[in-house]
């Protein structure tokens, strides 16, 4: 009996924290564009979902995603012309460089970033997982590094040659960024990419 009680407050308390982690709230709704906010338990900063249907088929979009060269495109103030390939694994990896143009008088910030394509689920969905990876390309003076950041592109097949895109992602910016300048961004970058992304189409 005592062993049926540890197990059931073991799943309640997991099942508790998962709905606390699973909270989404929608802080923008906009030309077609949702964009969601979540606290990370033990951060001020917020992590961001959002979604936008493009008329486009997944591959076309997984395409885009797939190419640096786009990335100054639609990528959150990502500076012109800096998106570089770092390095190219056997498996289909890649890593890219890009610096993030900030607004005076915090620093720009730069990051290389990890692109993990999976393999399609059975619908036909595709998922690029992107990850801050730290000690590859030297960090460059006047730049703060972004070292912590998580996220991935979702690519969902729908009916008449549209697909739903999601972006997720929680990043801290590094160095001395106010929480609110960084949070304001967890609405503002989810929405301005897809936009620029859908405008790609």
């Amino acid at each position: 009996m005592k062993t049926f009680y540890t197990t059931l407050f073991s799943f309640l308390a997991f099942a508790t924290i998962s709905m606390a982690q699973t909270q989404w709230e929608l802080v923008k709704n906009k030309d077609g564009i949702k964009v969601f906010n979540r606290r990370i338990e033990g951060s001020k900063l917020k992590e961001f979902k959002a979604n936008v249907i493009i008329k486009a088929t997944v591959n076309d979009v997984v395409k885009v995603l797939s190419n640096p060269g786009n990335h100054d495109k639609f990528m959150y103030k990502a500076k012109k012309g800096s998106v570089e390939i770092v390095k190219k694994d056997s498996n289909g990896d890649f890593y890219t460089y890009m610096i993030i143009e900030t607004p005076w008088p915090a620093s720009n910030r730069d990051l290389v970033t990890k692109y993990h394509k999976e393999a399609p689920d059975k619908d036909g969905t595709i998922i690029i997982n992107v990850s801050a990876v730290n000690n590859m390309k030297p960090e460059i003076r006047g730049n703060v590094r972004v070292e912590s950041m998580k996220g991935y592109w979702k690519v969902t097949p729908l009916a008449n040659n549209m697909v739903e895109v999601t972006h997720q992602a929680y990043s801290s910016p590094g160095g001395n960024v106010p929480d609110g300048l960084a949070n304001s961004a967890s609405v503002d970058a989810p929405f301005q990419m897809l936009e620029s992304l859908r405008k790609l189409f």
